[in-house]
């Protein structure tokens, strides 16, 4: 087994400082003055690195370029986030909207099915306690028959203090009137 000890085999040109060149401005005449766009200066670092191949170590350097970020571009992207964030909520609450919708429809669906059961019932409760059914429950389950004209009697109370029993029989006037206002209602009741 053959071992390579030279640096043919790798190009290490690759590792070796690079300088990158700026196209250079050109200049406009000054009769034509257009508004330059502000473009944030670049920075530019040395990054050293160790670099060890086959047994042999170099250093390579090499110029790194970062751009730096500018109030106005800052504030865009906090925009933006805020923005996202934003409708983020909002279909948040809209779900929570139409879940809310789906409950209600279904306690007023059960209200209206109440609300039939509730008049159903009333209309059997009125049937049940119809004037028609009362009589004939009286009449033909606890026998009782309707009161005749001749089975009617009327006190006349405007004549003083005479009262008038059946059969046509009075009660003097010479008697005590608490006697006869509780004869009166012993008789009524």
């Amino acid at each position: 087994m053959a071992t390579y000890r030279s640096s043919a085999a790798y190009d290490l040109s690759l590792f070796e400082p690079q300088v990158i060149e700026q196209p250079k401005k050109v200049q406009k005449s000054t009769t034509t003055a257009k508004p330059v766009k502000k473009v944030a200066p670049k920075v530019q670092k040395k990054i050293t690195t160790a670099v060890e191949v086959n047994g042999m170590s170099q250093t390579v350097e090499r110029k790194a370029t970062s751009v730096k970020v500018n109030k106005l571009t800052k504030q865009l992207i906090l925009t933006c986030v805020a923005g996202c964030l934003c409708f983020l909520g909002l279909l948040v609450m809209e779900s929570r909207i139409n879940a809310l919708d789906k409950q209600i429809a279904s306690v007023e669906s059960k209200i209206d099915i109440e609300e039939g059961e509730a008049v159903r019932l009333n209309a059997e409760l009125s049937s049940k306690i119809s004037s028609d059914k009362i009589e004939n429950y009286a009449e033909n389950v606890l026998g009782m028959v309707k009161a005749e004209n001749y089975q009617i009697s009327y006190i006349d109370l405007s004549e003083g203090d005479e009262i008038v029993v059946s059969g046509d029989k009075t009660v003097g006037g010479q008697e005590d009137i608490s006697k006869k206002i509780k004869q009166l209602f012993a008789y009524i009741f």
